[in-house]
């Protein structure tokens, strides 16, 4: 899972975007790009409410094996 300030338990977004477990204020810039934090407690509900439908991971593209024929020949086996 991708992480984001704006989706952790631990971001306070107001007058100041405040971070509860390290005692900081973030920019809001900081709320929208990933983040490797270790203190991380995801939280579905947007900070920002930018997103109402609260965060959804990105679905992996299925791979689809085509059944169409090559058009490259097999090389001739003559015995």
């Amino acid at each position: 899972m991708i992480q984001y300030c704006r989706y952790c338990n631990n971001m306070v977004v107001g007058d100041a975007n405040y971070c509860g477990h390290y005692d900081i204020t973030v920019g809001e810039w900081k709320l929208k790009h990933t983040n490797k934090c270790r203190h991380f407690e995801y939280n579905p509900i947007d900070a920002l409410q930018e997103n109402a439908k609260g965060y959804v991971p990105r679905v992996k593209p299925e791979v689809v094996e085509s059944n169409q024929l090559s058009l490259e020949e097999p090389p001739c086996l003559t015995t």
